[in-house]
């Protein structure tokens, strides 16, 4: 899901857009990415980098206008990736989170590596390139400024997308500022905000995808049109090892649009999950031929416990097994073999079963 776009051609490539600002000089673009084998992000500006046949990972550009545009390789899937990402971006270059558009990389792990949204990893693994792109380009408008005045830089600052000098009061904005500042080199070094000073990260705002997700704009993988395109579905066991005896899926073929019904597997952790797919046309004709679909489903490999069973082989397992450790420090053995007291207690929670799969 992408935001919509005013300023930018979507159908021009991230490449092609790169071309069509930082080599007309019309925009200030700057992107990052990592060397083979390398632990740490090479900084580059957009012309650099297609001089050179890189691709960036992701990348930054200020347009005439002062509308920021970046391209961000990890996915939304209501994580909030959309909301974070510009954010963070924002934050470090002094604009208004309004005037930040994000473009979404396309699928490609070879380049892009693991593009999933789960466990926090877009900011965790991304915040400080995010906030590095924002930071240098902000130096560079504030450089470009300073050089206009003939003025140290020190005497300028970064505010609302503007650059404002700070004896004589006066402005230029970034629009104004990115031609020149698009013929710097970028810093080598450049500080991040103290949290303390933060205007836009660790507040409150509304997310910005809210209006697209309610107003119908929003864009989805769902929205994706391709010629021929067919849909699938996939009936799976209610439960987790479940294995597929047979299937009829002679009511399945006689909606209209379905086209192949065949068992799938998927890994799943270290088992299989079985299932049978439904493809069709479309995505309705899909969805009904899955209903109309009868499986006979293998459960004989799924071991049946009552609660008390499952208490008694947890407490077996505490007995037997070696526990996860999370953190380890000291010696606690050693420790408690030499308390004068000792104070056992247990701690239990009701059994909750926690779908790892879904339809």
């Amino acid at each position: 899901m992408h935001r919509i776009m005013n300023t930018i051609d979507k159908s021009i490539s991230r490449r092609n857009f790169i071309k069509l600002t930082s080599l007309s000089g019309t925009a200030l673009t700057l992107g990052f990415y990592f060397p083979a084998a390398a632990k740490e992000a090479t900084y580059l500006k957009g012309d650099v980098a297609e001089n050179l046949g890189i691709e960036l990972n992701a990348w930054i550009s200020i347009d005439p206008s002062g509308k920021v545009t970046i391209i961000n390789h990890r996915a939304e899937m209501g994580q909030g990736s959309f909301q974070a990402v510009p954010q963070i971006i924002a934050e470090e270059l002094e604009v208004d989170l309004n005037s930040v558009d994000i473009i979404f990389g396309v699928g490609n792990e070879k380049k892009y590596g693991n593009q999933i949204t789960g466990g926090s990893s877009t900011v965790r693994g991304s915040y400080k390139h995010l906030g590095r792109i924002g930071a240098s380009a902000r130096e560079m408008l504030i450089e470009a400024a300073a050089k206009k005045w003939n003025v140290s830089t020190s005497e300028c600052y970064a505010e609302n997308g503007q650059v404002i000098h700070k004896t004589s009061g006066k402005k230029l904005s970034y629009g104004e500022l990115v031609q020149e500042a698009s013929k710097l080199e970028p810093p080598k070094n450049v500080a991040l905000k103290k949290p303390e000073d933060y205007k836009i990260l660790r507040k409150p705002l509304p997310r910005q995808d809210t209006p697209l997700k309610t107003n119908g704009a929003a864009i989805f993988g769902l929205d994706k049109k391709l010629p021929g395109m067919l849909y699938a579905v996939v009936e799976r066991s209610p439960r987790f090892v479940g294995k597929v005896k047979s299937f009829d899926d002679s009511e399945t073929k006689k909606v209209a649009g379905v086209k192949h019904v065949f068992t799938v597997k998927s890994a799943v952790f270290s088992t299989v999950r079985e299932g049978v797919a439904v493809v069709a046309d479309n995505l309705w004709a899909a969805m009904q031929g899955r209903k109309a679909l009868k499986v006979v489903w293998d459960d004989s490999a799924f071991e049946h416990f009552n609660t008390d069973q499952l208490y008694t082989k947890m407490n077996d397992d505490l007995k037997t097994k070696e526990g996860l450790s999370f953190k380890t420090k000291g010696n606690v053995s050693s420790v408690l073999s030499k308390a004068n007291k000792k104070i056992t207690a247990a701690y239990e929670t009701p059994y909750r079963r926690i779908a790892a799969w879904s339809h």
